[in-house]
C-alpha cells in the first residue's frame, strides 16, 4: 500500500483530467454501476465526522473526514481527512490518499461540470468564501469558461483573500481579481455566484430583483441546519440541479424551501442527462441553481485517477 500526499495529487493530474473523471463518476452513479451508501454523519456540537464508502467495478474506497468550522478563525483547514483505496476484487488496500486534496479537486470539478452544462458564456464570476472550496470552484469554473475576465471576491478574512489570489494566479495569471465591499456589490458585478461558506443563515439578499438572471453554484451547506440561499431565489428557478439526491435531506439549502413549499421535489434533477446529451446552455436570461453536497463515488473516481497516474 502506498501513501499519496497532497503534493503528489496536484502534481499527478491536470484539471481537465479531473473534469473527465467526474463526468464518468456521475454517469456511473446514475446508471447504478456503483454502490454508494448514504454517508454516515456523526455530529458533536459544531463539528462533524463523516464516513463515506463507495464500491465500484475495479476499486472501492472509504473516505474519513472531520469538519471543524471554527478552524477558519485559527487559519487552519476546516476539513481534514483520509481516502483509503482498495482493490475491488480482493479487498487489498492499495493506497492512502490525502482527502483534503481529493475532496477539493473532485468537488471543484463537479461544480465546474455544472457550469459547463448549465451556465452560458460569462465574463464575470463572484466567489463568496475564499477558502479551499471557493478556490477550487473558481479554478474549475475558469477552466470550463475561458471567457471569464473578472473574479469578484468576498471573505471575512483578509488573509484568506491574499492566499486565494496567490493560489489562483498559479493557474490564471491574466484574470482580474477584485475585492467587493459586500455581497450585494459582488452580486451586481457577477453573472455567476459561487457560495462556499459554513453559514447557518442565508448569505445572499432575499431580493428577487437582485438575483434574477444570475447563476448560482452553492457548495457550503452540507447539514440540514446550514443554509446559504434565500427564499427569493426559489421563486426564480424552474429547476434545481444537484450532484446527488441525498442533498434533499442533507442540506438546509434544499430542505428548508421544500418544507416551506417554495420548491417541489419534481423540480430537482441531476446533471446526468445533460452530460449524455452534451447540452450547451445559451439562455443568458435564465436563473439557474446547482447545489453540491458531495458523494463518495466522486472520491472513488478521483482516487482511482490519481492512483493509476502514479502507478
Amino acid at each position: 500500500m502506498i501513501s499519496i500526499t497532497s503534493e503528489d495529487i496536484y502534481q499527478s493530474i491536470v484539471l481537465e483530467d479531473m473534469l473527465n473523471a467526474m463526468e464518468a463518476a456521475i454517469l456511473a452513479h446514475d446508471e447504478e454501476r456503483t454502490n454508494t451508501p448514504q454517508r454516515t454523519h456523526i455530529n458533536s456540537k459544531k463539528n462533524t465526522f463523516l464516513m463515506m464508502p463507495c464500491f465500484g467495478e475495479k476499486y472501492f474506497c472509504t473516505k474519513l473526514v472531520s469538519v471543524f468550522p471554527d478552524n477558519a478563525d485559527k487559519d487552519i483547514p476546516i476539513i481534514y481527512g483520509t481516502v483509503i483505496l482498495n482493490d475491488g476484487h480482493t479487498g487489498e488496500p492499495l493506497a492512502v490518499l490525502d482527502a483534503k486534496a481529493i475532496t477539493a479537486l473532485r468537488t471543484g470539478a463537479v461544480g465546474g461540470l455544472s457550469v459547463k452544462y448549465l451556465v452560458p458564456k460569462i465574463e464575470n464570476l463572484g466567489v463568496i468564501g475564499t477558502g479551499i472550496q471557493g478556490l477550487h470552484q473558481a479554478l474549475f469554473t475558469c477552466t470550463v469558461r475561458k471567457s471569464i475576465k473578472n473574479v469578484w471576491l468576498v471573505n471575512r478574512s483578509s488573509e484568506r483573500l491574499v492566499w486565494f489570489e496567490k493560489e489562483f494566479r498559479k493557474y490564471f495569471p491574466n484574470i482580474n481579481l477584485h475585492k467587493a465591499k459586500n455581497n450585494i456589490e459582488l452580486i451586481k458585478n457577477s453573472q455567476l455566484i459561487i457560495t462556499a461558506t459554513t453559514s447557518s443563515t442565508p448569505i445572499l439578499p432575499n431580493d428577487a430583483d437582485l438575483l434574477k438572471g444570475k447563476h448560482f453554484l452553492a457548495v457550503g451547506s452540507y447539514k440540514p441546519d446550514m443554509r446559504e440561499l434565500p427564499d427569493a431565489l426559489f421563486s426564480l428557478v424552474d429547476e434545481v440541479y444537484v450532484d446527488t439526491f441525498h442533498a434533499i435531506e442533507e442540506s438546509g439549502d434544499l430542505a428548508f424551501p421544500l418544507e416551506k413549499g417554495l420548491l417541489k421535489r419534481e423540480q430537482i434533477h441531476t446533471l446526468a442527462d445533460h452530460i449524455r446529451q452534451q447540452t450547451i446552455p445559451t439562455n443568458t436570461a435564465k436563473t439557474t441553481l446547482f447545489k453540491s453536497v458531495g458523494l463518495a463515488v466522486f472520491d472513488l473516481f478521483a482516487a482511482a485517477l490519481v492512483y493509476e497516474k502514479m502507478c
